[in-house]
């Protein structure tokens, strides 16, 4: 298994998920689990750049300016007040408040991708991430299944000028172990750079 190269991926599972919150001007390392996923999508913004001759177009380019996601899931209540930006500041102990200076929860996020078999693991990460839009809330009383929230969020182009990274942990192709290991706890930009994990990064 180790050796084998995989030429499909049947991505069946998303799991594992993750997240260093930006706390302070740094991310908050290890990264804590931000939730039960229930689904997770995916779409590129692109800018486009085209060039004319004589009227016609002669070259054309798509530009990718940033990631558009969607997280579905259960999140713990401490992280959902980090995701819409709810604060205990100025206020009495245990009381959290949603207003004017509330700012969407921004971190690196990581997770794994499984295929049906759950044989082929697949690392991703998203190294400059911030959630979107406000707070969301809807309940419905005497429902069957407890509602899975729905929170937006969008991915920016890190220090690598990269907006997301994928690894395979099985097969030719597999990444270093000492890396796989930090994936989902420690994930940086520097460390998947060329050379990073064996020089101690």
């Amino acid at each position: 298994m180790a050796g084998e190269k995989f030429t499909t991926f049947d991505e069946y599972k998303v799991t594992n998920a993750s997240i260093q919150w930006w706390d302070e001007g740094k991310f908050v390392t290890p990264a804590v689990k931000l939730g039960c996923t229930g689904k997770l999508e995916l779409e590129t913004e692109l800018k486009t750049v085209i060039k004319k001759c004589e009227g016609d177009e002669v070259e054309h380019k798509d530009i990718p300016t940033r990631i558009n996601g969607t997280w579905t899931g259960h999140f713990p209540v401490e992280n959902l007040r980090k995701v819409w930006g709810l604060t205990n500041k100025g206020l009495q102990k245990g009381i959290y408040a949603y207003g004017t200076d509330s700012r969407q929860g921004k971190g690196i996020l990581t997770f794994e991708v499984l295929d049906l078999d759950e044989e082929q693991h697949m690392l991703r990460a998203f190294p400059n991430m911030q959630f979107s839009d406000g707070l969301k809330w809807e309940l419905e009383n005497g429902g069957e299944e407890i509602a899975e929230i729905e929170q937006s969020f969008i991915a920016m182009k890190d220090s690598n000028s990269k907006f997301y990274y994928e690894a395979l942990t099985t097969g030719s192709d597999a990444i270093d172990t000492a890396l796989a290991d930090k994936w989902l706890t420690a994930f940086t930009p520097e460390l998947v750079v060329a050379g990073a994990v064996d020089e101690g990064v």
